[in-house]
């Protein structure tokens, strides 16, 4: 049986608990203090990569498809691989999460990382995009037969990331001339209702989902190249403003749903996504970094950070509620009380995020409670990788790693960005309040 991370919110494992580490004792000398905190901080990092390392690992020895290319991305707690159907944006995750890696870091940027990152990239190449609209499937066989595609832009997100990233590790043209194609296709799709009505898309209402997709890619692009930052200006402005459309009742909420006139009525209009709306912020935060929009920075780390962490924290069990009601009745998500990796993984990065920037404690404190939470319910010690789900008491419910929609991407994307921000902090010799 595998190794089962749940239990009540009160439990306590083997691991380090970070909470206890981030509350050094008190002293009159400021300088002590923060030499000891720093010394803490130092300490976090190291477990941050060290997390990553292992979760790195489970892909490595698991997921690799020598044969036919890409990735196997439904694993059981073991490594056992119980399906081989290939899910494009998974594919497309992991082959950019290995390019980053190799590209932003020392212990990564081997040519073994390189090849496994054009192990995914080759294979997307060749069978996951459909020429004739410039649609990416959303699942295809083990061989690269198609088998399905879905009317949302998930895939082709993904595609677009996956491709520049590989295009700056290796300098092939063949994957920037592809990325470009898709870039412009989703460029369009997003700002043109009657393009992505034709795919069977409901443009009557905007989602905030969608949104923060584009926005992540186009970040994702414009990190090698600060050309793309001034080539796409506009897309900027123009994601940043339909994103905060989703701001609603006088400033103190983000919801998942809208229109053009405001407030959709019903229960799709009250539901808020607390992962989504914590993504949505750490990309809005990173934005507001590069572009010098400060006021933009303090909303949204007020309204995105702040308020979404408190409406979204279970106080009774911990971990992070999948969705909310914003007037309190039950959520018609049956999931909406399961605690999910991915929620958890955007809060990390959310809140070491938010402390950076405004060198407030409560984030720093906050982010040791969510790690914690992760570091009992989700991670399992013997194997590597993440459970993740998770019910309302963070009792594991399904024992696989990876599955239709979580691979190797989620997990390692925070524990990475999560111990490179906590480096700088602790490079800078702490942060300014």
């Amino acid at each position: 049986m595998p190794s089962n991370g749940g239990g009540s919110g009160k439990k306590e494992g083997p691991e380090v608990i970070v909470t206890k580490l981030l509350d050094p004792p008190e002293t009159d000398a400021a300088t002590k203090e923060r030499e000891e905190l720093l010394t803490v901080l130092a300490e976090l990092a190291g477990r941050l990569e060290h997390e990553l390392k292992e979760v790195i690992k489970f892909w490595d020895n698991n997921s690799l498809d020598t044969e036919h290319m890409g990735y196997l991305t439904c694993v059981d707690f073991d490594g056992t691989i119980y399906d081989t159907t290939k899910y494009c944006a998974l594919q497309a995750q992991q082959t950019y999460i290995y390019a980053k890696l190799y590209n932003c870091t020392d212990v990564y940027h081997t040519e073994d990382m390189l090849e496994t990152a054009k192990l995914g990239g080759e294979f997307l190449l060749r069978h996951a995009y459909r020429a004739s609209d410039g649609r990416c499937f959303h699942s295809v066989s083990r061989e690269g037969k198609p088998l399905s595609l879905r009317p949302n832009i998930i895939s082709e997100v993904y595609f677009v990331m996956a491709f520049f990233e590989l295009h700056y590790a290796t300098k092939q043209s063949n994957y920037i001339s592809r990325g470009e194609m898709v870039l412009k296709t989703v460029l369009a799709w997003i700002k043109d209702s009657g393009s992505l009505n034709s795919y069977g898309m409901d443009t009557s209402y905007s989602t905030l989902s969608d949104l923060g997709h584009v926005l992540r890619m186009l970040l994702a692009i414009s990190e090698h190249n600060p050309t793309k930052l001034r080539q796409h200006k506009e897309d900027f402005t123009y994601l940043t403003k339909r994103i905060l459309q989703h701001v609603q009742r006088s400033n103190t909420v983000v919801l998942e749903t809208v229109q053009s006139s405001g407030e959709v009525e019903g229960a799709v209009g009250r539901l808020v996504n607390p992962g989504t709306v914590l993504e949505v912020g750490w990309l809005l935060l990173k934005y507001s970094l590069i572009a010098h929009k400060k006021e933009l920075r303090k909303q949204v780390m007020n309204l995105f950070v702040d308020k979404m962490f408190s409406a979204a924290w279970d106080p009774n069990h911990g971990g992070i509620f999948s969705f909310l009601d914003v007037d309190g009745l039950n959520p018609t998500e049956l999931t909406w009380n399961m605690k999910l990796w991915w929620p958890v993984t955007e809060a990390m990065i959310a809140l070491i995020m938010s402390y950076k920037m405004s060198g407030e404690r409560k984030y720093l404190n906050n982010f040791s409670r969510v790690f914690d939470y992760a570091m009992v319910h989700f991670r399992e010690p013997g194997h590597g990788e993440w459970y993740g789900y998770a019910d309302n008491e963070g009792r594991v419910t399904h024992t696989f790693k990876g599955g239709p929609d979580k691979g190797c991407f989620h997990v390692a994307r925070c524990l990475w960005m999560c111990a490179r921000v906590v480096r700088d902090v602790v490079a800078a010799g702490g942060v300014e309040k």
